[in-house]
């Protein structure tokens, strides 16, 4: 499967480093409360990233974060 959403479907992204996880889902809210909840409670903290359903980047967050960084932010 691609890093693109399937279906207008929006994907959050986990990579562990050693392997990639993605859930997808048409409601951005509830991938944003499920991505921060699994990255707080996890052992071993992946790199989160959610996409819009055309693959674009929405928001991130590494291994060191405890809170979403907006794709807007990256823009210098």
């Amino acid at each position: 499967m691609s890093e693109q959403g399937q279906g207008g479907l929006y994907k959050l992204v986990a990579d562990y480093g050693t392997s990639k996880s993605w859930l997808q889902s048409s409601n951005l809210h509830v991938l944003r409360m499920f991505g921060k909840d699994h990255h707080q409670l996890a052992k071993v903290r992946p790199e989160l990233t959610i996409l819009a359903p055309d693959g674009t980047v929405i928001a991130t967050m590494d291994h060191w974060s405890y809170e979403w960084k907006e794709a807007d932010d990256n823009a210098a």
